[in-house]
């Protein structure tokens, strides 16, 4: 299950930048597996097949991305230790010998990345997650599903039967490829006025996507994705902006180079900026310091405090970190990621990642999924962009590694919300670190393997694999790589997108994510993602929104599952023909 939730995960967070947490489903089928079907289990064996099926560890993002960048970028290059050859790249060749040095550098950089996470995680823990405002309520629904299975219930049957349709349905779709036929697309472009876009992809998976969001935001992509196709594309056309070849692919490129991408990247990354800031100065001003402080709320420099003290009461935790600090700053000085500057820079910045950058960067992040359930790695941006940009460092590879000079500061989201409700899932903190690594093995390992297969066999940026999430990286990369902000994406179009995104966001009911992911994406996945939000306000309006939590989003899970597994491995064995 580790190595399916991850494949889905992988795929999704290539195309969309999305993630999804399937600990519900996994629990069900545990459930089944072990209670029915084997006569009896326990909620420490429920909750140890919980948290191995959710512990990914992949490099979908890393590995794509730098394979991205080489065949979409003309200025970009890289050192031997973290890409192959250019040729290798154009002939998409996946020899062992031109990729075993990339693949080796992150084996090694996510394994010390992880390791010393976990030192700093397990000093903070008791802090942490005493705070009574942490609550992480994704994983909280899920911990008290295992107390819902021990009670008994049909649940399981739900997503068995709901991924036995996802399945069955995107197979008929997509076994007629085999003999040229396709079933897995309706393009209407051609019954409409010149320029207007109307591609509908019939997945049952993405279609499931819009159901498993919040409806803000998958109805706000159809709405804002009907009006750039159907209303902006067609009059940029009638105007002579836009040519219109009768080729959809081709018309939705140009519109999105030259158009939507500025507005689109400020509403995503200089829009969620703004919008933390208004969030915060608004909770501040409603609650003020003193009263958080009243709540358990500990700040950042006395959770520095009891990091420090961790380590220096606890010897094996200190040789151990300081080990860690001195193979990295090796490596640093070694390879130079950040050269041309002097190697004595890479080892400062390893230092100031490690030990300062990388501690704040943690403690962010697990606040925001603590508190809302949600995680941004928008802090990256003053911690680590702005200080090596400041720099005047022009290059690409130093914004690749950067994210493994410090403790991995994701791991707790996987690891302290089952610390925190341990009563409930009965285990312990070696449990946890146990389930953790028996997932993370295999996912990372799969994780490469399933990169280079899609890549080779579907290609990045095609309607199949659309890479939003890569193009985002790619705007925002260059920019900082070549310093010309304006030879990427027009400035005043990105300072306005972030501006009004903000905005909407904050006083009307449009998600600014759904604004901006509609105008990067291709329109194929425009209708499937709105049907699915439709649905889920239509459920929630009949049933109560307690539908989406008892049952809807079993059924949807099982249904996402299937349909995009079979989707891309139907794609790479139709390609391979």
């Amino acid at each position: 299950m580790a190595l399916i939730f991850s494949a889905i995960n992988g795929y999704l967070s290539i195309n969309m930048g999305w993630n999804f947490s399937y600990g519900a489903v996994a629990v069900m089928i545990g459930y089944s597996l072990f209670h029915r079907l084997q006569g009896g289990s326990c909620r420490r064996e429920l909750s140890f097949l919980m948290m191995v099926s959710g512990s990914s560890m992949g490099v979908y993002q890393t590995l794509g991305f730098i394979i991205y960048m080489l065949e979409t970028e003309p200025s970009a290059s890289y050192p031997s230790w973290i890409a192959p050859p250019m040729e290798v790249i154009r002939a998409r060749d996946l020899s062992l010998q031109y990729w075993i040095g990339p693949i080796a550098f992150l084996v090694l950089a996510v394994t010390i990345s992880l390791v010393a996470g976990i030192i700093f995680y397990t000093i903070l823990r008791d802090e942490l997650v005493r705070n009574p405002k942490m609550v992480w309520p994704n994983e909280s629904a899920t911990t008290k599903l295992v107390d819902a299975c021990m009670a008994g219930g049909g649940s399981a049957r739900l997503v068995a039967v709901s991924a036995a349709v996802g399945y069955t349905i995107t197979l008929l779709q997509h076994l007629p490829l085999l003999y040229g036929l396709g079933l897995t697309t309706l393009d209407l472009s051609g019954l409409l006025p010149p320029g207007s876009i109307l591609v509908i992809s019939l997945s049952v998976g993405f279609a499931s996507i819009g159901y498993l969001v919040s409806p803000r935001t998958s109805l706000s992509l159809l709405a804002s994705g009907l009006i750039s196709y159907l209303v902006i594309t067609p009059a940029l056309v009638s105007r002579g902006l836009l040519e219109s070849s009768g080729d959809v692919n081709a018309l939705y490129q140009e519109y999105l180079m030259n158009y939507s991408m500025g507005p689109a990247i400020g509403i995503l990354l200089l829009g969620g900026i703004l919008l933390s800031v208004v969030v915060l100065a608004k909770n501040k001003l409603r609650r003020g310091a003193e009263r958080d402080l009243e709540k358990g709320e500990t700040g950042y420099l006395e959770l520095y405090r009891v990091l420090v003290r961790g380590l220096l009461g606890n010897r094996r935790y200190l040789v151990a970190i300081l080990v860690i600090f001195a193979l990295l700053a090796s490596l640093a000085y070694a390879l130079n990621p950040f050269a041309p500057l002097p190697p004595v820079f890479a080892v400062a910045f390893t230092a100031y990642s490690f030990f300062i950058a990388g501690f704040m960067e943690a403690i962010f992040i697990t606040k925001m999924q603590g508190e809302t359930g949600v995680g941004m790695g928008i802090a990256s941006t003053l911690l680590y962009d702005l200080p090596i940009f400041s720099a005047g460092y022009r290059a690409f590879t130093g914004y690749f590694v950067y994210p493994y000079l410090r403790p991995n500061p994701w791991l707790s989201g996987n690891t302290l919300p089952y610390y925190k409700y341990r009563d409930e899932t009965r285990v312990s903190w070696r449990d946890i670190m146990v389930a953790k690594v028996v997932g993370w093995v295999p996912t990372f390992l799969f994780s490469v393997f399933f990169t280079l297969i899609l890549w080779k066999y579907v290609g990045f940026g095609s309607p199949m694999m659309p890479a939003v999430g890569l193009l985002q990286s790619r705007v925002y990369t260059t920019m900082l790589a070549t310093g010309d902000v304006s030879a990427v994406l027009n400035p005043w179009t990105f300072l306005a997108g972030g501006v009004v995104g903000a905005l909407l966001e904050v006083f009307t009911p449009v998600s600014m994510m759904g604004l901006g992911m509609s105008l990067l994406f291709p329109p194929h996945y425009i209708v499937p993602l709105g049907i699915g939000g439709l649905a889920r306000l239509y459920t929630e309006r009949k049933y109560g929104k307690e539908f989406y939590n008892e049952r809807g989003r079993l059924i949807v899970a099982g249904l996402m599952a299937s349909s995009l597994l079979v989707q891309v491995l139907m794609t790479v064995v139709v390609n391979l023909r």
